[in-house]
């Protein structure tokens, strides 16, 4: 295990060192804002991530949005450890030599995968999932290995709380259920089993403790937020939020037709590639092999489960590269069997040639050495240490704006001057705007015919068309500030109906 703990604080290192320093745009500064103040983001609450990111903005030192930056690191890195527990518990139950450095690699090649890497220096829900992921891995294999039943629960509790933290764990579901069943006819069997129906209804209470961060969002929906993404109102609108109903038409968004699932399956081999290349693909198809062939309790398992994964990323059309971790991880310790499995066959078949085993330990410096090289390369590309123009531009926007100026900015621009003003506490007295920026143009013009100082910001990458066109602006933070109005009988009648002068 020690191999293992020198892995994970490596990649605790690495991602330490390329995290991101303070708030980022869009969703980021959202996970950032909730977790100081606990509100809920957008769907679905990630309640579990709220709870613990408030924990790390405890932590004394770097700003707020740095500190639950550095819980992806954290989580991520638990998750490295996690792997190589897996694999080397999985090398050893098949009875494979040399377990230990196999799993050190996959391990080490999980975690320098560049959407691994880059989901490590963010605040983001993705390395808290793959944590849970793994850790649900990790108490299955070790209720059905060592019977102890504190793993059954820690196994119920875990998904319990996976449930409660990603919406994509329930395509997992069955992968668990029967799996848990698999283990449930052994014990019956081996007429081992004390007490079952006991063990059964504590394994529910575990699961329903799992579950119960949920509470959090029925807390905040009934007794009031700062921050409540959406602000429901109803109890229709916090069950979509709670089941990513605004999400759902993301999912199947490219289509059921035969050429587009093609096509979906070709990017989602892509994706595996770009992170174990070729040559990882080759060895993970040969390690879930041999655990078809030693140990298919196991095989089914993590089959199910990336199928389950796989189809779900390659098939959601919001950011679905990044959803894909899951399977990341499994293949991480299905490359680790096909690696330990080779260096097994070859000094079983010639344990008489010395030269082979100088040259499996050589091929696993060449891997450690490949891992090494493949952070080198990445490393500029992934590096997030540098990047403080969000932060710089929103703070020199918030110091440069007058007393009540209007700000009209999208959504990305527009969490992070939230995140300041709910966390720091910095200019209540601005007002902030997004939504359709089609309705910005009158909402500014009555800023300027009511001597309201406003600045519009960049819109998906450019400033609406109809603002460059009717006003005269001048380059300001975060966008431009407006000067005056071009032409403004376009907007004096009708009223807007929208700002406080025309109600």
């Amino acid at each position: 295990m020690l191999v293992g703990a020198v892995v994970a604080l490596a990649a605790f290192g690495l991602y330490v060192l390329t995290l991101a320093p303070s708030v980022m745009p869009g969703d980021y500064a959202e996970f950032q804002l909730c977790a100081a103040v606990l509100g809920v983001p957008h769907p679905t609450g990630y309640p579990l991530y709220v709870l613990l990111g408030k924990l790390f903005t405890l932590l004394p030192f770097g700003d707020v949005a740095y500190r639950v930056n550095f819980s992806s690191a954290a989580y991520m890195a638990g998750t490295v450890w996690l792997l190589y527990f897996i694999a080397l518990r999985l090398a050893r139950f098949v009875r494979l030599d040399r377990g230990w450095w196999s799993a050190g690699i996959g391990a080490g090649l999980f975690a320098v995968a560049p959407t691994v890497w880059s989901m490590s220096l963010v605040a983001r829900s993705y390395a808290l999932n793959a944590l849970l992921v793994a850790s649900v891995i990790s108490f299955l294999l070790l209720w059905r290995h060592s019977g102890r039943i504190r793993w059954f629960y820690f196994t119920y509790l875990f998904i319990g709380l996976s449930m409660v933290h990603h919406g994509t764990t329930y395509l997992l579901l069955p992968a668990y259920g029967l799996y848990l069943l698999l283990v449930e006819v052994e014990r019956r069997r081996s007429k081992t089993d004390v007490q079952p129906i006991r063990r059964w209804i504590f394994g529910v209470a575990s699961l329903l403790l799992g579950l119960s961060p949920m509470l959090f969002l029925v807390y905040r929906f009934v007794g009031g937020s700062s921050y409540y993404w959406g602000n429901p109102s109803s109890w229709k609108d916090f069950f979509s939020l709670l089941t990513g109903g605004p999400f759902h038409n993301q999912v199947m968004g490219f289509g059921w037709g035969p050429l587009s699932q093609i096509e979906r399956i070709d990017f989602g081999i892509g994706e595996l590639s770009g992170q174990y290349t070729a040559a990882g693909i080759a060895v993970g198809l040969l390690g879930l092999a041999i655990l078809w062939r030693s140990s298919r309790g196991e095989a089914m398992l993590f089959t199910l489960m990336m199928l389950g994964n796989f189809l779900f990323a390659m098939n959601y059309s919001l950011v679905g590269y990044l959803y894909f971790i899951p399977t990341f991880l499994i293949w991480g310790i299905c490359m680790a069997i096909g690696l330990a499995w080779t260096a097994h066959y070859l000094l079983a078949r010639l344990a008489g040639r010395g030269v082979v085993r100088y040259a499996v330990a050589g091929v696993g410096v060449m891997l450690a050495g490949a891992i090494l090289f493949a952070g080198v390369v990445r490393y500029p590309n992934i590096d997030q240490s540098g990047q403080t123009q969000v932060r710089d531009e929103a703070l020199a926007l918030l110091r440069a704006a007058p007393q009540g100026a209007s700000l009209y900015l999208d959504w990305e621009d527009l969490s992070v001057i939230r995140f300041y003003r709910m966390v720091y506490g910095m200019r209540p007295d601005v007002t902030l705007y997004s939504g359709d920026p089609a309705d910005w143009a009158k909402l500014v013009w009555c800023d300027w015919s009511n001597d309201t100082v406003a600045y519009v910001g960049k819109f998906a990458g450019a400033i609406p068309p109809i603002i460059e066109r009717d006003f005269r602006l001048e380059p300001a933070p975060m966008g431009r500030r407006v000067l005056n109005a071009l032409n403004s009988k376009l907007y004096e009648v009708p009223p807007c109906g929208m700002c406080a002068t025309c109600r």
